[in-house]
């Protein structure tokens, strides 16, 4: 059962960018009770420590071997099976486009803010010096992509403004990585990517729009779980 109290701190607390985009929707309504949903029903798994491994496999060269020897030492079986999903097709497809490079700005995250004292997280699961030039990398790990053409906007202009902006990211850009199923799969995985400058960035009228109706959701889903709570 949700805690009044810890509910709405985690409401306005954003996650990482890549989650906060996706409960971003056209309608207010329908972006609080995304937001009510996700506290309402937090992931039971993070993926953290596949994500870990893939940053190994760039970074750090580890052969495939290696790469699936670090996942049997996952002890939640779920995860493992998850992490078995994503590294079958991800790990030729890194090898085949040739992912690899220093790691740089180890651990970064820079803060995007949306609202009064609300900053949304901007974490790359690594950022490599690919041959001098710079580059942040994203990787998802969800069973869906599910973001739609104005999220993948959203993402854009907030990985542009809060890294590619940077003095060091000047002329560089950002890979964003998908292991989604295959359509009517529920095991079968394939990798979608596309890079941040894919997409138009939002005009300074839609950020305004954004912001607002992210700031009237938040208070109508914290209604909602003080309904919910009968608080």
């Amino acid at each position: 059962m949700m805690e009044p109290i810890k509910s709405i701190k985690k409401l306005r607390k954003p996650p990482a960018v890549q989650n906060w985009v996706r409960h971003m929707q056209r309608r207010t309504d329908d972006t609080a009770l995304a937001l009510f949903n996700f506290v309402k029903n937090a992931p039971r798994h993070s993926l953290s420590k596949i994500y870990s491994i893939i940053k190994q496999v760039v970074v750090d060269g580890i052969s495939d071997e290696q790469a699936y020897k670090c996942l049997a030492k996952i002890e939640n079986p779920r995860v493992q099976e998850y992490g078995d999903q994503i590294l079958k097709p991800l790990l030729p497809y890194i090898r085949a486009r040739g992912w690899q490079g220093i790691e740089i700005f180890k651990d970064m995250a820079e803060f995007y803010p949306v609202g009064a004292n609300v900053n949304v997280p901007v974490r790359p699961t690594f950022v490599i010096n690919d041959d001098g030039q710079l580059v942040p990398y994203f990787v998802i790990g969800w069973t869906e992509i599910g973001l739609s053409l104005y999220q993948k906007r959203i993402f854009s202009t907030i990985v542009t403004e809060t890294i590619l902006s940077l003095e060091e990211f000047i002329g560089s850009d950002a890979v964003i990585v998908c292991v989604p199923r295959y359509k009517f799969s529920k095991t079968e995985r394939e990798v979608v990517s596309w890079k941040a400058s894919s997409y138009e960035l939002l005009s300074i009228d839609e950020k305004a729009d954004l912001f607002d109706r992210y700031g009237n959701a938040l208070n109508q889903a914290e209604q909602m779980i003080l309904n919910e709570l009968g608080a």
